[in-house]
């Protein structure tokens, strides 16, 4: 497994105040800070719910911290994420109470050092205008800010309308003083919430797992790494209240006779006959061998080793383990030589002592440039898991048009057609359409709908967003393909088709 993440504590400083007295509050920005700090804390609650939050003010109408800083309120406590942490954050209303983000975020690292244990992930991520007074600004210092933040090893994250300035502010140069000290990062409200349209898992470190790769007498240390693995969507849970529920077990037959779990014995069926299979029998059954290890059965051409022979959907990346002596030369000699062959290593692999054998693929993989040379493991399914994927002839329907109709329909796939992604993955000014760039936007609505349902249990769901449907209608496809959808209108005839009826047929 891999290892355990640090446990993260989080504290939102917001400003709903103002920072000069000259300058009045701009209320859009607020909106934009809760809007931030609400998807942050709903994220939270989805994928690492064990972490703690805390919210702290500036520009309150309350005085509540360790140091006494008027306008500066500790508003919550630390706690686990929850719904009505949400509900608190989006009812904050701004005020004209004035404060600076330094004696703030003092307040702030006090609240922390007290309330958290390291080896957590200390965090405070300060949301403000940067705007303060310069007689007020130049009575700090930056590296006495960045020795309070580095002593307590508390990560900064400041967010502020704009990344740069033609002029400045003395704060605003404050402030990137101290992040250069420290390392900070700093981001404009609007990347910020741009970046938290989809809920993306915390990506872990690969975990390596260790074998020896095993031919005919030859054993070479490898390690393995996941190289991809399917995200899939928690399962859905009846929601069952407070309800105290009690578990128990039965054993009947077919005429519901109740018996006891010491006249239970454990078979299997087979042909519609019952095959007793005691339990140390069971024990004598089960595959015992060596250590994990791959031992290779042979090799084929590349050529045999089609789609529908592959079984998952993961698969594994395998280097010569650096920890073992005298392994990158016979490794790197036997992936060059397959690839040379255009060949494919059958193997046997044992992912642990009395585990039940799998047969893999090894593929040799020296053509990606900056990557090391590698093998792709993938497994491969029995024969009676094997799926032949076969198509269907399109002659006979083609045939069926007319000349006219036949390039209309060839115009329109040409217009859906999607960007070659490996001369130009630019759509509408982003990058699309790459391996692992987009997030599934199908399993982000269903997060939205989640969070709409917690904090609203009583109103409607609302339609999809904008931002999620246009990734499935991009709007420059959309233009491109609206000319040829109307040919293909005036040269077919269309009929309107219950898809109802036709589904239950």
């Amino acid at each position: 497994m891999p290892p355990k993440a640090r446990k993260e504590s989080l504290v939102l400083l917001i400003n709903i105040g103002i920072t000069n007295p000259n300058i009045e509050n701009n209320h859009s920005l607020l909106e934009k800070a809760k809007h931030i700090a609400k998807r942050k804390i709903q994220k939270m609650i989805f994928f690492t719910p064990k972490d703690e939050v805390a919210i702290m003010l500036m520009g309150s109408d309350v005085t509540k911290n360790r140091l006494g800083t008027e306008y500066v309120e500790e508003f919550t406590d630390f706690q686990i994420p929850k719904w009505d942490l949400v509900k608190k954050c989006m009812a904050l209303k701004g005020t004209n109470h004035c404060s600076n983000w330094i004696e703030a975020l003092e307040a702030a690292v006090l609240f922390m050092k007290e309330n958290t244990f390291l080896p957590s992930t200390r965090k405070i991520v300060l949301m403000s205008d940067f705007n303060e007074d310069p007689d007020i600004i130049s009575q700090f210092q930056a590296d006495k800010i960045a020795d309070q933040l580095s002593t307590n090893k508390i990560i900064l994250i400041t967010l502020s309308e704009s990344t740069t300035s033609p002029t400045p502010t003395l704060s605003e140069n404050l402030l990137n003083d101290v992040n250069e000290k420290i390392n900070g990062h700093h981001i404009t409200f609007d990347n910020a919430i741009s970046d938290m349209k989809f809920y993306t898992p915390i990506p872990l470190k690969p975990f390596p797992s260790y074998y020896s790769l095993e031919l005919l007498d030859k054993k070479i240390p490898v390690v393995s790494y996941a190289k991809i693995r399917t995200t899939r969507f928690p399962p859905w849970k009846k929601a069952k209240g407070n309800q105290k529920l009690r578990s128990e077990t039965k054993y009947l037959d077919r005429q519901r006779v109740p018996y006891t779990a010491d006249n239970i014995q454990k078979g299997y069926k087979y042909g519609g006959v019952f095959i007793s299979v005691p339990e140390g029998l069971e024990r004598n059954m089960r595959h015992k061998d060596t250590e994990r290890s791959y031992r290779i059965y042979g090799f084929t051409d590349r050529n045999n080793v089609d789609l529908e022979y592959f079984y998952k959907s993961s698969s594994s990346v395998i280097l010569p383990n650096s920890n073992a002596n005298n392994v990158v030369k016979p490794f790197y000699s036997l992936v060059q030589a397959m690839h040379q062959t255009n060949s494919v290593a059958i193997v046997r692999k044992i992912y642990k002592k009395g585990s039940v054998p799998r047969m893999v693929a090894l593929f040799p993989c020296i053509d990606i440039p900056d990557e090391p040379w590698c093998l792709i493991e993938i497994q491969l399914a029995f024969a009676e898991d094997r799926r032949i994927m076969e198509t269907r002839s399109m002659k006979s329907t083609i045939k069926q048009l007319n000349t006219p109709q036949n390039e209309a329909i060839d115009s329109l796939i040409d217009s859906l057609m999607l960007t070659d992604t490996e001369n130009d993955s630019q759509i509408d000014g982003c990058q699309c359409f790459l391996p692992g760039c987009m997030p599934n936007p199908g399993v982000q609505h269903r997060w939205d709908m989640l969070s709409y349902r917690a904090i609203n249990p009583d109103k409607p769901l609302p339609p999809v967003e904008n931002y999620l449907k246009e990734i499935f209608e991009i709007p420059s496809i959309k233009k491109r393909s609206k000319c040829h959808l109307q040919k293909i209108a005036e040269l077919f005839r269309l009929e309107s088709i219950n898809l109802f009826s036709w589904c239950n047929f």
